[in-house]
Formats: structure tokens, C-alpha cells, sequence
């Protein structure tokens, strides 16, 4: 993977910086604006301190119209705030870079803007530390007002040093330009470590951007490709069908390529958002605490208290593999309390009032003992109590626990038939598999190396047995989860011996069925389940956009003339054991059907609308297996006139996830 947070700039952007003819020329970082003015190593006295902000950073014929605003201010030490020019609005994009040292005490070391000293406001609103890795980087305005700069620290007097920042305020969202803007500022003035920074992490953003771009770019093409290819009539003296043959697979070998890459980078830019909320959320959750040390410092003041809580288990950082945490604690007010309540994640928790929890309004007692189960969310919880007197004033305690669960793998194996060379043609079965190796691998990001697509002539029966029967037996574990679609044709054929009591066997179709030769050439469904059987995962499930019927139409053949009425008792015996999951386009003596409207079949074009989110009944982001049955259950039958009803069979313990909603 490509490393997006690299602060080493690459030799070809040093070559360039260290080569330019410096703008700024001045020994020692001094400054034309853009470095701060003047070059004194240490501050003038404080009676001394003066306003150090500028609008004149640059030429004014030098800025390009899509700045707003740029400005230098010099931040000294001794002062608790320093305002700056410039105005910010909520939602739009800006930078800030410095360089400096500030020394706290007279024994201080000495700090530089990136070790938490430099914070800054926006009005009268904390916004945290200005930088939390870096000297440079853009951020996004979280409100509007005047930016104010200053230093973290309780006593100033005796404070010494400052910091030079560079703000820009940007007039776009397009981080090419931004990336040249500051690349300029770079080679004005070479072995500013501010500029730098943030030059190369809007460079970084700009990359990724480009190449996400790109990249959908050429998956749009190569499919555009292949379907132009699939569709051309074969010529008579040009390339022969080998030659196309060779071209088709080319293509598809290139589009699985695109695809894993674009997964790639969506996962990179995903980091990206999650780094630029957690740095958000952390200002935010700094600003709460400096209101709440002023607070009670005017409680204190006027002689009143809040209650006093505290938080026995778990401790701050707690990791749970659990999904729940026992939450302890206990709260004491003299003149009694009025309310105690606990949220997860901003949640309110529905608590038992017998317990002394949530509201105690009526005895107001001076203690309640807490004591909950409190179930988790996926990745990093924030658990909250509040408790409130009855002078209404409130005391509030927080903790974070993470639930990362233990990972399963992903498994899956799809398949789609269209061109079976003794079989009638299917149209959409093929777009059904990509479609749904698309939902995996994009969607779901599974790897694209967990992922086997065989697609016409690579569904062979021999090659059904290689992946479905070895590969995933040897790779698929226990508690993996393991993922097989079907979309092609099914069949029966008269069999004394079925244990189904029907008289009949069926039989999933590779691409080279002989319809007079079911037995030695197609897969029976009795070898399909011994299959399961020796996959060891506890989490399989199995997807078939196929039918059994014979009837004319659809995804089905018929080999003789069969009218009994077929049993869906095989798909109990394959759904039998440990652990497995059969869903089917329709029961057994029902047609699956293609449309051309939706260019796939009815069944797997409902599936995959409802693995994207239209089956996230609860809105929790997840669609389990029983809402994309709920869903198919609903949609398919009303798409064909109450002709095709999709059927579920097996079970699993706890809740399946099919699909993550993004």
C-alpha cells in the first residue's frame, strides 16, 4: 500500500527546493512576512509586544484568487492569546505553518509548535492544539470567527521564545492547486519546516485524489471495453475467436486488477477522514473539559458544589473482545441528588429505575450505587455519567473502552454462466457474478485474493471441485466466513435412490454440462453438501440464482419430461450441520427469471440492492442475512407477479452479516 503519511518528502521535491533561488534569502529564518518579522532569536520585552499579524506575506500580484487570505503573526510566549487577521467560515479549508520554540519555564527545554504548547480559537471557542504530529497541515473550519493563537500554559510571566505561523485561508477544495500553492511557498523558502509539512500532506491528499480518479476512470473504460467486445459481431477475416477469447480474459484480468486497486485507495482515503474527525473530536472534547474547570471554579466560588462521581470499572482504555463492559460506580451530594444517567456514544442507556439509576427525583437520596451491563459498538466507545443535584448543578465523568471483535476472515467463491456451449445461453447470469464480486470486494472490501471469480468457461466442473471442494477446505478456518454465489443453470433428472422422496436429483450446471450426461458431468447437490462438509468455517453461506422447475424459461433445463412436484428437501440436507446458510431465487418447482430492464436476474438484482442498504431495516449498518431475505422475500415476488419466491434454509448462531453499509 501506498504510504499517504510519509513526512519524507520524495528526492525529486528536496531536489527542487534545495536548487531554487530562495525568495526570502535571510540568514537565521528571517523573514519578508512569510517567516515573521524580524530575526531576533529571542523576544523584545513584554511592554514592548506589539500586534506581529500581516496580510502581506506575498506580492499581492502573487496571490491567486482561489486564497482568501494569507497572513504571518509571531505568537510570543509571554502571551496567553495572540489574534490574528483572519476571519474563518465553517466547512472551508485552511492551513497553518510554524516553526519557533517557546520555553515555559526558565528551566524548560524548549517546546516547538507540535508538542501540544501552540493552541488556538476560532471566536471565543477552543479549538485544541494547533498540531498534534506536525508543524504544517490543512484543516477544516469547524466554526466561524476570528482565529486567535496562543500558548498552553497557566503563568506567562515567565515565559520566553515564540512561534512564526503562516495561515492561509483557501478559496477551494481542490488540492491540486492547494499542493502548488504551498509547493511555491516551499521553494521561497527552503528548510521551512512548516511549509514543508504541510506542502507534502496536501501533496499526499492530491495524490490520492488523482489516482482514485484515474482509477474509476480505467474501470469505467475496461468495462466499457468488454462489454463492447462481448457484444461486436465476430468478424469473418480479422481476429480469429481464439484471438478474442485471449483479448476477453485480458480485460477481465485487468478490471479484477482496477477493482482491488480502487479498494485500495478508498481504504486509504477512509483512514485519511477517520484521522481528520479523531483530530476534530479530540478539540471538541478539549474545549468540554476547559469549560467544565471554569465552571466549577465559579461553583466554587459561589460556595456550591456539583455531586461527586465516581467511576470504579472499567478503567479509561479498557479493550473489551466481549461486546459489553460492566459499568461501577457510585454517586454522593450532602443535599441529595436529583438524576444519574449513563450514555454510550451520546446514546442515553435505558436503565432500571429500581437500581437507583436515572431518575431519583422523588428521595432525592445523598448516594446511588451504579452498577450495568452496557453493550458495546464496534471500535472506540466513549461511556458517559452525568449526575445532578438538587441545586441543578451537574457532575460528569467519561471513559473510553474499545470492542474490536476477533476478525474473521472473508471467503468467497462466485460464479456466473452465460455461454454454455450445450445448454441454452443466459444473458445476465455473468453480470450477476461481477456484480456481486463488485459488492465484495468494493463494498465489503474483501481481498481481492480471498475473492475467486470464475466466469463461463473457468466454471468448469473440474475447476467447481478444485476451488469449492480444496481450496477453500485448506484455506477457510473455522470461525472465516465463507461466501458462494451462483448464478447459472440448474436441472433434475429422475433418480429412485433420492432421499427426498421425490424421485428426483439436482444438479448445479458447469460450463460444460452434457445435458445427456448429468451424472458424470454436472454436481449433483448430494456432492455439493458433502462439499460443505469439508469446508471447516462455522459461517457458510450459499446463494443461487438458479431453479430446478425443467419448466421452459429461466434458470433451468429440462433434460426429460419431468412434471412431478419437486421437493426443496435437498436444500435441507445441503443446509444440514453446523453453521450454513442456503438462500435460493425461488423454491424448487418456481422459474428464476432474467429482465432485460435490470440486466440481471430479478433475484440477485434485488440481493445486491439490498446488500448496498436498501435491507438495513434497523439502520445500524449492517445488513445481516435475515434482512437480505426479508428484502429479496418482499421485492422479487412483487417484480414477478408473485411467479418467483426466493427460500432460505440452514442457520447460524447470532446475527450473519452480509453486507456493510457505507
Amino acid at each position: 500500500m501506498p504510504d499517504f503519511w510519509s513526512d519524507t518528502p520524495p528526492a525529486r521535491r528536496w531536489k527542487r527546493a534545495l536548487l531554487a533561488l530562495s525568495f526570502l534569502a535571510l540568514a537565521c529564518g528571517c523573514s519578508m512576512g512569510v517567516l515573521g518579522k524580524g530575526g531576533d532569536s529571542a523576544p523584545p520585552a513584554r511592554h514592548a509586544l506589539i500586534e506581529e499579524t500581516s496580510s502581506e506575506v506575498l506580492p499581492r500580484n502573487e496571490i491567486p484568487p482561489f486564497v482568501g487570505q494569507i497572513a504571518s503573526v509571531r505568537v510570543f510566549a509571554q502571551r496567553d492569546k495572540t489574534p490574528t487577521q483572519i476571519n474563518l467560515t465553517a466547512g472551508k479549508l485552511y492551513s497553518v505553518m510554524a516553526k519557533g520554540r517557546v520555553f515555559l519555564s526558565p528551566s524548560d527545554e524548549g517546546r516547538s509548535p507540535s508538542d501540544r504548547a501552540f493552541v488556538k480559537y476560532i471566536g471565543n471557542e477552543y479549538q485544541g492544539p494547533v498540531f498534534f504530529n506536525a508543524l504544517g497541515e490543512t484543516f477544516v473550519a469547524v466554526s466561524s470567527g476570528r482565529l486567535t493563537l496562543g500558548i498552553n500554559d497557566k503563568k506567562h510571566a515567565d515565559n520566553t521564545g515564540y512561534y512564526d505561523a503562516i495561515v492561509v485561508v483557501w478559496n477551494t477544495e481542490d488540492y491540486n492547486q492547494i499542493a502548488d500553492f504551498l509547493q511555491q511557498l516551499n521553494e521561497r523558502a527552503p528548510g521551512h519546516p512548516g511549509i514543508t509539512q504541510a506542502f507534502m500532506r496536501a501533496d499526499n491528499v492530491r495524490d490520492l485524489e488523482v489516482a482514485r480518479t484515474t482509477t474509476a476512470q480505467e474501470i469505467s473504460q475496461t468495462r466499457n471495453r468488454l462489454l463492447a467486445l462481448k457484444k461486436a459481431p465476430v468478424p469473418k477475416d480479422s481476429s480469429s475467436p481464439a484471438e478474442r477469447e485471449l483479448q476477453r480474459r485480458e480485460l477481465e484480468q485487468r478490471l479484477a486488477e482496477l477493482t482491488a486497486r480502487q479498494a485500495q485507495l478508498d481504504r486509504v482515503g477512509a483512514q485519511l477522514e477517520q484521522e481528520r474527525a479523531r483530530s476534530t473530536r479530540l478539540s471538541q472534547e478539549l474545549e468540554r473539559e476547559r469549560r467544565e474547570r471554569e465552571r466549577m471554579s465559579r461553583l466554587v466560588a459561589e460556595g456550591k458544589t456539583p455531586p461527586l462521581l465516581l467511576i470504579t470499572a472499567p478503567e479509561d482504555g479498557h479493550h473489551s473482545e466481549s461486546g459489553s463492559v460492566r459499568l461501577t460506580g457510585a454517586v454522593e451530594d450532602k443535599r441529595g441528588l436529583k438524576a444519574v444517567e449513563i450514555f454510550v456514544n451520546d446514546r442515553p442507556v435505558t436503565v432500571d429505575d429500581a437500581r437507583g439509576v436515572r431518575s431519583v427525583v422523588e428521595s432525592a437520596p445523598r448516594r446511588v450505587n451504579f452498577d450495568r451491563r452496557i453493550q458495546l459498538d464496534e471500535g472506540e466507545n466513549l461511556l458517559r455519567v452525568t449526575a445532578t443535584n438538587i441545586d441543578d448543578l451537574t457532575a460528569e465523568r467519561s471513559l473510553r473502552v474499545e470492542y474490536y471483535p476477533k476478525r474473521r476472515n472473508v471467503w468467497a467463491v462466485i460464479i456466473g454462466i452465460n455461454d454454455y456451449p450445450r445448454l441454452p445461453k443466459l444473458k445476465y447470469a455473468v453480470n450477476d457474478a461481477q456484480a456481486f464480486y463488485r459488492l465484495m470486494v468494493e463494498d465489503n472490501r474483501v481481498p481481492a485474493e480471498n475473492v475467486t471469480l470464475l466466469l463461463n468457461e473457468q466454471a468448469s466442473l473440474v475447476n467447481l471441485r478444485s476451488t469449492l471442494g480444496t481450496r477453500l477446505k485448506n484455506s477457510a478456518r473455522e470461525n472465516d466466513m465463507v461466501v458462494i454465489f451462483f448464478a447459472g443453470h440448474g436441472a433434475t433428472e429422475r433418480d429412485a435412490s433420492s432421499p427426498d422422496g421425490d424421485g428426483l436429483e439436482k444438479y448445479l450446471l458447469p460450463f460444460d454440462t452434457d445435458p445427456a450426461d448429468l451424472y458424470t458431468t454436472a454436481m449433483p447437490m448430494v456432492e455439493v453438501s458433502r462439499i460443505f462438509n469439508r469446508i471447516r468455517s462455522n459461517r457458510l453461506v450459499f446463494i443461487a440464482d438458479s431453479c430446478y422447475s425443467g419448466a421452459s424459461g429461466g434458470r433451468t433445463i429440462s433434460v426429460s419430461d419431468l412434471r412431478a412436484t419437486i421437493s426443496d428437501g435437498f436444500l435441507d440436507r445441503v443446509a444440514g450441520g453446523r453453521g450454513k446458510v442456503i438462500i435460493t431465487a425461488s423454491s424448487a418447482n418456481e422459474v428464476s427469471v432474467e429482465k432485460d430492464e435490470l440486466q440481471h436476474g430479478v433475484f440477485t438484482y434485488y440481493l445486491i440492492d439490498g446488500l448496498k442498504g436498501e435491507a438495513d431495516t434497523d439502520r445500524d449498518g449492517m445488513v445481516t442475512v435475515d434482512e437480505a431475505y426479508r428484502y429479496v422475500s418482499d421485492k422479487v415476488p412483487q417484480a414477478t407477479g408473485q411467479e418467483q419466491h426466493p427460500v432460505r434454509k440452514g442457520s447460524v448462531e447470532g446475527h450473519l452479516v452480509l453486507s456493510i453499509v457505507r
